[in-house]
């Protein structure tokens, strides 16, 4: 593995730093854009209406300088709402907010800083988030949504932002048991975004593939130690899910430009190639019993299957709504299950002989939680989730949905592996 990584750091094509640089500013799902959408145009519609919890927090978009502080509970304009100015000619809006802004006029902000929480005031019919992106006054919001997408608090925003850096260092950390009790621990591996996936490829620890500086990277422990290498492929990612086939390197389904690649290693470096299908959510694929690779995105949170035959990959929908935080696990059948968190609750979806069926589990998840599900054996899924800066593990005992507190905590995207040998799996996230 180590010889195939090494090889590949010749020839790789320049980088686009600036590529995902803000994150998503809530949770929820879009139900305007700039302009309305085909089912309700709405031509003064000047931003992004993401449908949320009230209550949930708003995160800034990118830092920058808060240049317009409005406390406003009345039932006209923006409501309470402020506008963060950023470098390149950037500013975001960030409307009717159910308290006065948690920031103060002229107030440096972080990307990811708590500004305020999603409410209901000035002219709003429900709890949303009016979300205003522009460079030089022009609207540009819409090039990074659609509606009825599903977003998630803290991910990238999947497009292009000229004169901004997409460079906020993230440490590797893994979660494991230990003793009697699960501990945090780093590896004291850095990235700088937070895509990643993990993939147990049968070294006693999880191999993690992360986007980093607009190239795949790949961290493993070699030697005793955790050790981080540049694969040399250029890849501007916003998903990445890898499995183990029984090759010395993991097979990838990635989400770039609206497109989903394969991507793959050999004796002659790392590759990639668009499999023909066109998406811009989240994917999670799993190895089948035939060793074929399958996998389940959210496209506009409706979610879809992906399979190979012919020499080709096939897509179709399975009509089941889907939520941004999601992944599918293989337990056996002919398809995926997948795990997702819907309403506020966490639904398993699965498929019978003749339809995709979703059914809740009765169990309550935070907003803005991330979510890693994995096949530990007993005929159910396990689940991890990150929320509210905690990590939590669900499973069946006893015949019903159990949820449990780790007592560790985790925030942003996370991902688990199960190593098999009845241990407890291990959790890793970038923060």
């Amino acid at each position: 593995m180590l010889g195939i990584i090494a090889i590949t750091l010749v020839g790789a094509s320049p980088a686009r730093a600036d590529y995902a640089a803000m994150i998503q500013p809530a949770s929820g799902r879009v139900s305007y854009i700039v302009g309305g959408c085909s089912s309700d145009p709405r031509p003064t519609h000047m931003g992004i209406d993401i449908a949320g919890s009230a209550g949930s927090p708003i995160v800034a978009a990118y830092d920058g300088v808060v240049t317009t502080r409005v406390v406003n509970f009345g039932t006209t304009g923006y409501g309470n709402h402020v506008i963060i100015t950023h470098a390149s000619g950037y500013t975001t809006l960030y409307a009717h907010m159910q308290q006065a802004p948690a920031v103060a006029l002229n107030q440096t902000v972080t990307k990811g800083q708590t500004i305020g929480l999603v409410g209901n005031t000035g002219n709003s019919f429900g709890a949303h988030l009016h979300f205003e992106l522009k460079r030089n006054g022009a609207n540009i919001a819409n090039q990074g949504y659609s509606c009825g997408q599903t977003v998630t608090m803290g991910h990238a925003i999947p497009m292009d932002f000229p004169g901004l850096q997409s460079n906020t260092l993230r440490t590797i950390h893994e979660t494991a048991v230990h003793g009697s009790a699960w501990q945090k621990m780093s590896t004291g591996q850095q990235i700088s975004s937070s895509v990643f996936t993990t993939v147990n490829m049968g070294t006693g620890w999880g191999d993690i593939l992360s986007i980093s500086g607009g190239y795949l990277w790949h961290t493993l422990v070699s030697g005793g130690r955790w050790v981080t290498l540049n694969s040399g492929l250029a890849l501007n990612a916003t998903s990445l899910s890898a499995v183990h086939v029984g090759q010395a390197s993991p097979q990838i389904l990635a989400v770039e430009d609206g497109r989903l690649m394969h991507v793959w290693g050999d004796s002659n470096g790392w590759h990639k190639g668009w499999t023909g299908i066109s998406t811009t959510g989240k994917v999670s694929a799993v190895v089948m019993a035939d060793n074929s690779i399958q996998a389940m995105i959210n496209q506009g949170g409706t979610l879809y299957q992906v399979w190979t035959g012919g020499g080709a990959w096939h897509i179709g929908s399975t009509g089941q709504p889907v939520g941004d935080a999601f992944e599918a696990v293989y337990m056996g059948g002919s398809a995926p299950q997948v795990m997702t968190v819907l309403n506020g609750q966490l639904h398993q979806i699965w498929a019978t002989s003749t339809q995709w069926v979703t059914m809740s589990t009765g169990i309550a998840i935070a907003p803005g939680a991330t979510l890693s599900a994995l096949n530990m054996g007993g005929g159910w899924p396990q689940v991890f989730t990150a929320e509210a800066g905690n990590l939590y593990q669900t499973a069946v005992m006893n015949g019903s949905w159990t949820r449990m507190a780790t007592g560790t905590p985790a925030s942003g995207p996370i991902d688990a592996v199960y190593l098999g040998g009845g241990q407890q799996p291990r959790v890793y996230t970038a923060d």
